[in-house]
Order: C-alpha cells, then sequence, then structure tokens
C-alpha cells in the first residue's frame, strides 16, 4: 500500500448509466493500494439522473467522495479544470466517467511518477469507431506541427500528475482542446513526460459527448492558444 495522498479526479456529464460503476471500481482500488485517497467528482451541470447518483455515492462512501457541481454545463475542460485545480492531495489522477479504462494499471503508473512531474497514457488497441481514431490520428498531427508537441495520444483521459506541477499551469480551455493546453504548457515548463500504455475498452453505457460543432470549436481554440503563446 503506497503511503502517498492520491487525487481521483473524474469529470461527468450526463453519465447516469456510469457513474456508480467509475466511483465503485476506484474506491475498491485506491481502498486497497493507497493509504489517503479521494474521489472528486465534477458534475458539468448533468441534466439527468447523475446529481442524484452522486448525492447517494456521498451517503455510501462518505468523506472519501466529493462531489464539485457546475450548475450549468461549462464545458469538458471547463470541468477538468475544476477537478483538477479543486484536488487536494499530493498525486492527482484523472480519468472519464465511461468505464473504458483499466484502474489496476495505475499502479504502472506509480513506478515512474516520482521521477517525472506527468505520466500519461496511450490507448493500445483503441476500442473506438474507425472514424474516431482517424480524427485523433490527424488531431496529434496537427498539435505537433503547430506546437511541436510529440505525444501518441493527447485526449487519453488516464493521466497522473503531481500536484505542484499541474497546478502550477495555467489551464484557460473550457472545451476539448484542454489535454492539449496542458501538455504543451507543461512541455514549456520542461516538465518531465512519460507515456505508457493503457488498456482501452468499448464504451457499453451512455454517449460521448463529443458533437461535430466541437471540430471548429476546437479548431478556433488551437489557433487562440496559438496566439496566446507567441
Amino acid at each position: 500500500m503506497y503511503n502517498r495522498s492520491f487525487s481521483f479526479v473524474i469529470p461527468a456529464y450526463n453519465e447516469e448509466t456510469n457513474i456508480q460503476r467509475i466511483v465503485d471500481n476506484a474506491f475498491t482500488f485506491l481502498s486497497k493500494n493507497f493509504m489517503y485517497f479521494e474521489i472528486l467528482i465534477i458534475d458539468d451541470g448533468s441534466t439527468d439522473t447523475t446529481q442524484s447518483i452522486c448525492e447517494q455515492l456521498i451517503l455510501k462512501y462518505g468523506e472519501k467522495v466529493t462531489v464539485l457541481r457546475h450548475l450549468r454545463n461549462r464545458g469538458y475542460g471547463a470541468a477538468l479544470r475544476s477537478g483538477l485545480f479543486g484536488a487536494e492531495n499530493e498525486l492527482i489522477f484523472y480519468t472519464d466517467a465511461d468505464n473504458q479504462f483499466e484502474l489496476n494499471e495505475i499502479i504502472d503508473f506509480m513506478k515512474y511518477i516520482d521521477d517525472f512531474d506527468l505520466v500519461i497514457g496511450y490507448r493500445k488497441n483503441r476500442k473506438d469507431a474507425i472514424i474516431r481514431k482517424f480524427s485523433s490520428r490527424v488531431f496529434n498531427r496537427l498539435i505537433f506541427l503547430i506546437f511541436g508537441l510529440n505525444i501518441k495520444d493527447i485526449d487519453c483521459s488516464f493521466k497522473l500528475f503531481k500536484k505542484s506541477a499541474v497546478q502550477s499551469l495555467s489551464i484557460e480551455t473550457d472545451e476539448f482542446l484542454v489535454d492539449t493546453e496542458l501538455l504543451v504548457k507543461a512541455k514549456r515548463k520542461n516538465f518531465t513526460i512519460k507515456e505508457l500504455p493503457v488498456t482501452h475498452y468499448p464504451r457499453t453505457n451512455g454517449k460521448s459527448s463529443v458533437k461535430f460543432r466541437h471540430v471548429f470549436t476546437t479548431l478556433k481554440d488551437i489557433f487562440f492558444l496559438k496566439s496566446r503563446l507567441t
């Protein structure tokens, strides 16, 4: 068991079919492996029953579960920012609520976190539709060409940070460019990054919140970020 304090951050928007399972799995994993931990859910203005399920989870797990609720849907980046900067422990991990990752693989990440500021996953044998995988490859290449960021899987939502590193970054993006902004700024601060392969499962419940319109908002955010960094 690790004598380290660990924050497990979960951004969630309309995840009524997933949130119970991810929190139950996180609690089981964390209670076996960490002496001190918190599970921090950011309910980004959900309109389904996510909020009421979160309230039940607080009753079930007590002070180990905290919920930060946005009164309206502010965007994935805003939710993740609330979680990363609201986390209190020395190590901060985040994943999405869709149960597409193997939480036990956090143990592999722990082997490197003393020597690196960020340990981030890339999805091996990614279980998404072909169009999603193709668009991800195009996106990663575009970010490399614009920012020089050579990361295998920028948007993989399986990342472990030292609190001192991630909370020193100024994250402004409200939408899906948040991982890019975080990693670009981490690189510019010469933070060390370790990439590891992670198991990826197909989504079995709920729907992704990514919409076609996000292509255009992401392109806008890319050039806005570029302008702020030059």
